[in-house]
């Protein structure tokens, strides 16, 4: 049977999931990428709950990224347990804790719109951890994953079988943090190597 132009899209983005993470994971497992646990284990119970959300609604082949994403954060957060961040801040207990309290309110409605809603602010939330991070030492992230999730997000909107507030609201905002974290990364990386820069020749300037 052939395959209609959804079905593609959708498997196009299960494989740019995991073209996207993969590097992302073996970099973390040879400790030269470290990420912050708490963000990953927020990231893979909300990819999960987003996936089960999406299927409820039928989003069809543009939900598929979703639950092979779930698992791929499984393994990196065993992996950022390892290697990963181990500056923790109170401010990142803070929003850990206030993201996993919030999951089971989630649980508790029936309403979808309200639980992607509740689900796309908690990512940001568990976001916060790896920001933080990631301006103090940018080069410990891996620029690549959020780079490459650009497409990808683009490419799940577009397999999406129903297009509504329950079942794009969520890829949408993912696509919006991986911008602004590509974007910051790859920014505060130029801003630290040219004042690297600048302390140099401040120093090789020959006193009088």
């Amino acid at each position: 049977m052939p395959l209609d132009f959804k079905t593609i899209l959708g498997i196009i983005a299960v494989l740019m999931t995991i073209g996207a993470h993969i590097p992302y994971f073996v970099t973390t497992l040879k400790g030269t990428n470290k990420p912050h646990v708490f963000c990953w284990i927020i990231w893979t119970l909300l990819t999960g709950i987003a996936f089960a959300a999406q299927m409820a609604e039928r989003a069809g082949p543009g939900a598929w990224a979703a639950g092979v994403c779930s698992g791929i954060c499984l393994l990196i957060t065993i992996a950022a347990a390892k290697n990963g961040e181990k500056d923790i801040t109170r401010s990142d207990w803070v929003m850990f804790l206030l993201a996993l309290a919030s999951i089971p309110i989630w649980m508790a409605t029936d309403d979808p719109v309200w639980s992607v809603w509740m689900v796309t602010l908690i990512d940001l939330a568990a976001l916060y951890p790896a920001a933080r991070k990631s301006w103090k030492r940018p080069h410990e992230e891996n620029s690549f994953m959020y780079g490459f999730n650009i497409p990808r997000h683009c490419v799940s909107l577009a397999a999406l079988n129903t297009i509504s507030v329950t079942t794009a609201l969520y890829p949408f905002a993912l696509l919006l943090m991986n911008i602004g974290m590509f974007i910051m990364l790859k920014g505060r990386r130029m801003s630290l190597a040219q004042r690297g820069e600048a302390v140099a020749q401040m120093n090789n300037v020959p006193s009088e």
